[in-house]
């Protein structure tokens, strides 16, 4: 989706979420983004690139990953009105881990200092995209995605980083699974002033497996009004885990959304509604999205925009 933006050429993205911390110190993730089309080529056909940075830090030895991705995106059309497109993304990041063995503490309750392992190291990512998406009328669109994360099984252990090359079979479980997801949704004009944007997204990495679906509800003040003048949603999905014996529901995720011009601010919160509950009392985590988007600078530009889905 990289590039991939309605009513302009830049887009930036700023994220902010906690979760769990009535567990102990849980999650904090910052993230931040900005992408856009880079280069038109043929007809409508156009590349995308994008930078960007995430921050996450969680538990009592301050467990921290940062990482920053360059991603590129092609985009072909597949009609010569700019409605049907297909898409190709790429995704290189380097990621860096950390922790803070200093804060570990035995059963004697005596710090445990020496644990033979490096504090932090860093290790190359790579995944890739694909996308299709059609706008079939002035205001409905339909999307499908699917991606693959870390494609090179990057080693993500503290321990035995030297040894891994030597006896990879040993030391597999040193290896990060890799992550298939698949992905779509819909804009739907239900009325002069109403849309709904359905969305699902289901995720399977090693033995887990999550399935998120539900939808936002736009709502217009007036009927002639742009995709980019304000508006208000409201809108709720339910995220399921299906493992090797068990399924079941996780947790309802409830956001509302206001459009003012070309920023938008959503703010979300999950609730649980498995058998954490009963030491997260419901509270899952809120998290804040901004996401800004700027027209082109001339006119040469503006022309090539395309009609892309609305997120």
């Amino acid at each position: 989706m990289t590039g991939l933006i309605n009513n302009g050429n830049v887009r930036f993205i700023a994220n902010a979420r906690s979760q769990w911390n009535s567990l102990t110190n849980g999650y904090k993730t910052v993230a931040g983004s900005v992408d856009g089309k880079i280069a038109n080529l043929s007809g409508n056909d156009f590349l995308g690139g994008g930078l960007q940075l995430t921050a996450d830090k969680a538990g009592d030895l301050g467990f921290s990953k940062m990482s920053a991705g360059l991603a590129l995106s092609m985009l072909k059309s597949l009609d010569d009105r700019g409605n049907h497109y297909i898409a190709f993304g790429l995704r290189g990041a380097l990621y860096n881990y950390r922790i803070d063995f200093t804060k570990m503490v035995g059963f004697d309750n005596e710090p445990i200092i020496d644990t033979g392992a490096p504090s932090s190291f860093s290790f190359l990512d790579v995944s890739a995209g694909l996308a299709w998406y059609y706008h079939f009328d002035k205001h409905s669109t339909v999307y499908l995605g699917g991606a693959l994360f870390h494609i090179n099984n990057p080693n993500t252990s503290f321990f035995n980083r030297i040894d891994v090359e030597a006896n990879e079979e040993n030391y597999s479980y040193d290896k990060l699974y890799r992550k298939v997801v698949f992905h779509g949704g819909a804009n739907v004009r239900l009325g002069s002033y109403i849309t709904a944007l359905p969305s699902f997204i289901f995720m399977d990495q090693g033995p887990h497996r999550e399935i998120n679906m539900g939808s936002f509800v736009k709502f217009l003040k007036s009927s002639s009004m742009k995709e980019t003048n304000s508006a208000f949603y409201i809108g709720a999905w339910f995220r399921y885990y299906v493992d090797k014996d068990a399924i079941g529901s996780d947790a309802l995720i409830a956001a509302v959304r206001m459009d003012i011009d070309n920023t938008y601010f959503t703010f979300s919160f999950d609730l649980n509604l498995s058998t954490l509950t009963v030491a997260s009392y419901g509270a899952g985590g809120p998290e804040l999205s901004v996401v800004h988007i700027m027209d082109a600078p001339n006119r040469k530009k503006k022309n090539s925009k395309v009609r892309c889905p609305a997120f």
